[in-house]
């Protein structure tokens, strides 16, 4: 017998062992866009993308951080929410380098891949982040903050998946940076300071669109 029932854009869904919003959403055939969200690793809620909206209270939250309640009536593709989303992408785009022509992953890049589903054309804020030089010591990994979105997913796999935690956010506030190499007094240490970095790389699967 299911725990309760929730509607997700009016479309019933019966849920039981469903930790999360995203989730039921899922089990309703409701693809919510995100950047940090992997099944197999733990919840981090960092790129905002998945919010929803509650009919009867009418505040949005991270579908991938909210439990699921019985009754609950949500909305995933208001104009509000939608107008959220274009300017966390906007932010996103806006601390990104964005020579995307010249990218390797150019027209596979998720980040891309969501300005085009949002119709970001044009971005109304200046990059004001540090720019740092590319990371090519580690035979594994290329390392560019500068195309870093703090989604965590590096971190996470670092500590969850390879049982290393080599890997940390560094900084707080507007000057939080991507991973850095832990234990260590240089913001600037090469990958190759730990002999882990070395390691087959780990890539969750990517979400659907």
């Amino acid at each position: 017998m299911a725990k309760g029932i929730m509607y997700v854009d009016n479309i019933r869904v019966e849920f039981d062992d469903e930790p999360t919003i995203m989730d039921v959403c899922r089990k309703a055939g409701v693809e919510m866009p995100n950047f940090c969200f992997h099944s197999d690793l733990s919840v981090y809620g960092a790129c905002r993308m998945c919010m929803v909206g509650e009919e009867d209270t009418g505040k949005i939250d991270a579908a991938c951080t909210t439990k699921p309640k019985n009754g609950m009536r949500i909305r995933t593709n208001t104009s509000r929410l939608l107008k959220y989303r274009r300017m966390t992408l906007e932010l996103m785009l806006a601390s990104h380098c964005r020579d995307c022509t010249a990218c390797e992953k150019n027209r596979s890049c998720r980040l891309q891949e969501m300005a085009v589903r949002f119709g970001i054309h044009h971005v109304h804020f200046k990059d004001t982040r540090e720019h740092v030089p590319m990371d090519f010591s580690s035979p594994a990994v290329t390392f560019d903050l500068n195309k870093c979105i703090l989604c965590g997913d590096c971190v996470r796999v670092c500590k969850e998946v390879q049982g290393m935690s080599i890997l940390h956010f560094a900084g707080r506030g507007p000057g939080l940076r991507g991973a850095e190499i832990l234990p260590t007094t240089s913001p600037s240490r090469p990958l190759t300071a730990s002999a882990a970095a070395s390691a087959p790389p780990y890539a969750p699967p990517a979400p659907s669109p």
